[in-house]
């Protein structure tokens, strides 16, 4: 009998009696378009290999304000299984491309925003920390994915939110109330959460908003900066206008220093990286280095 069982044995093979094991297919990551980078910088860090994210606008320059959308975007944004957007008046002309998008987030609902309040919330560590946690209750909830997984990475993006959120507080012990001015209040809430104070925040708002500042506003941040009677002047690279320049030309004139806070991630950097980097030039700016 034991000279058959090679033969009995490969027979049995060729029947399917012995079975072999195959790897479960692993699911396709989950699809999250933002319509910023850095919304999608979050998402990523949150979700890991589980989602594959795009971000509608991630080239440094572009002012969403003025875009216009293309019918890519709007194919794009559609067939999200995650939508984020900004909202605020910032990005909403993407909002109606979500109306099929299984899951929605619009950061400005999260987040109170109130028409006045400054719209670049991806600058805002108390919004980025509100989206992140309901990005990853939303994205817990898709099949196949790992809620412990997805608990323990929005755990090390929180840690990296306490370092920003820690690197404020002590920049704010130690420059309560210091003036500076803006051109466009980009990097406000940052400066803000750092003790700063903008006090040319109506001209600011109309350069945003892209309406003609009052003689009253122009008149009194040309008196900011001749007198010095502020620290820095933050300007965004993404605005240009020849009220802009001549701001700028007056800044340099009288040496202030001249900080550019950008409204877009720079590729190849996260979020926590980005700000670090923006609180790190306005320290020197201040002439403290950081330290």
């Amino acid at each position: 009998m034991m000279r058959f069982f090679p033969a009995l044995l490969l027979a049995a093979l060729i029947s399917g009696s012995v079975a072999v094991a195959q790897a479960e297919p692993s699911p396709a990551p989950v699809r999250v378009v933002c319509v910023e980078a850095a919304w999608c910088d979050v998402a990523a860090q949150i979700g890991g290999t589980d989602v594959q994210t795009q971000a509608l606008l991630a080239t440094p320059g572009i002012d969403p304000h003025d875009l216009t959308p293309s019918p890519s975007m709007a194919r794009a944004m559609a067939g999200a299984t995650i939508a984020v957007v900004n909202g605020a008046t910032y990005d909403d002309w993407a909002l109606p491309f979500t109306a099929s998008v299984p899951e929605r987030i619009v950061v400005a609902s999260l987040a109170g925003w109130r028409p006045g309040d400054n719209p670049h919330l991806f600058l805002d560590p108390a919004a980025v920390g509100k989206v992140a946690q309901v990005f990853a209750d939303r994205l817990s909830h898709q099949p196949g994915i790992s809620a412990p997984a997805v608990a323990e990475r929005l755990a090390a993006f929180r840690k990296q939110l306490d370092g920003v959120t820690d690197r404020l507080a002590a920049m704010k012990a130690r420059h309560e109330a210091v003036p500076v001015a803006a051109v466009e209040p980009v990097g406000e809430t940052l400066l803000r959460d750092a003790g700063l104070a903008v006090l040319d925040e109506n001209f600011a708002l109309s350069i945003m908003n892209h309406a003609e500042p009052s003689p009253r506003d122009v008149a009194q941040v040309d008196m900011l900066i001749d007198g010095r009677k502020v620290r820095m002047l933050m300007t965004n690279p993404a605005i240009h206008s020849p009220q802009i320049d001549r701001l700028v030309d007056r800044a340099q004139a009288v040496g202030l220093p001249i900080v550019a806070i950008g409204e877009t991630l720079p590729p190849g950097q996260s979020w926590q990286g980005w700000v670090h980097g923006i609180l790190q030039t306005v320290e020197q700016a201040l002439g403290d280095g950081g330290k």
